[in-house]
């Protein structure tokens, strides 16, 4: 859905919190390594995203939606987000997405291995490029796209706090009964690979947390020339802490209906597991190792 961004058309990054997805740079420490960060970076982080969210009604909207899931303050502090994402698509078990996720949060660099029977892929993001290896062919869907996918959707709602994202309230719609805070993210232009994704947050009234997630995606990767996917509606299920970060441990998705605003069939089970924050890892492991096939944002497949 954002392009090394995220797919399933479902997506990600490029400074911030990941890859060609969105985001701008910020000042950071000097170490290579990934981990814990220091209080006094965390903090001109945190102030300056919370100061650009109190511009608004709706921007406040969604601060209550990030502090309501522990806060950007513990998000960052830690540095680092580990987890295994098993992307299940219901009509086409061949394309299963198994993979463990190493994320940089604060230098915006991600790395997977794939996982399961006759896995042989690893890719990342660096900060600059995607990469994969043994070759593009090794992994079901491009690397430039899924690089930082999965950490985009486990990351929400954290990463609507970043610079060149927009943010529109939008009327309250009913989910499960419940009528929730509804609020539509798009992308300055030139933010990330596919500026022309969107999403739409299901808020809950009562505890502000993500109850569910709309979006498409626009990836040009996938389409040249214009348009994106259909809208799909994911579900954010038994959410648990982590370091004080509430983290989904599902995020089923299921084709939605404009007309009658409900999800229809489930088309996708993704799993969430074996989540950690704050692990130190060095630099190295975000690099495009030797023999890596560059990741083009119009990749030949």
């Amino acid at each position: 859905m954002r392009s090394l961004c995220v797919l399933l058309v479902l997506a990600t990054a490029c400074a911030h919190p990941v890859a060609p997805r969105r985001s701008a740079t910020t000042a950071q420490p000097a170490a290579p390594v990934a981990g814990p960060i220091a209080t006094t970076w965390v903090a001109r982080r945190v102030n300056d995203s919370h100061a650009r969210l109190a511009q608004s009604e709706v921007g406040r909207r969604v601060r209550a939606a990030i502090d309501a899931h522990g806060g950007l303050t513990a998000y960052f502090s830690h540095g680092t987000l580990a987890f295994d994402f098993d992307y299940q698509p219901l009509a086409h078990p061949e394309r299963r997405m198994f993979s463990h996720n190493r994320v940089d949060l604060w230098r915006a660099r991600a790395t997977q291995r794939e996982l399961g029977e006759g896995a042989d892929a690893t890719l990342g993001w660096d900060g600059r490029d995607a990469w994969i290896v043994p070759n593009a062919a090794a992994f079901a869907s491009p690397a430039r796209f899924w690089a930082t996918t999965p950490f985009y959707f486990v990351a929400i709602p954290f990463v609507f706090a970043d610079p060149g994202v927009r943010l529109e309230a939008l009327a309250d719609e009913s989910l499960d009964g419940v009528s929730h805070q509804m609020v539509k993210v798009t992308y300055e232009s030139g933010t990330g690979d596919s500026s022309g994704d969107y999403y739409v947050l299901y808020l809950h009234p009562e505890n502000h947390r993500v109850s569910a997630i709309r979006y498409v995606v626009a990836y040009p990767g996938f389409f040249p020339d214009g348009g994106h996917s259909p809208e799909k509606l994911m579900r954010y299920a038994d959410l648990h802490a982590v370091g004080g970060v509430l983290m989904p441990s599902r995020l089923d998705t299921f084709a939605y209906n404009p007309e009658t605003h409900a999800p229809g069939e489930r088309v996708t089970a993704i799993t969430v597991t074996n989540v950690t924050m704050g692990e130190r890892w060095p630099g190295s492991i975000f690099a495009p190792p030797t023999g890596a096939v560059i990741s083009t944002l119009r990749d030949p497949r």
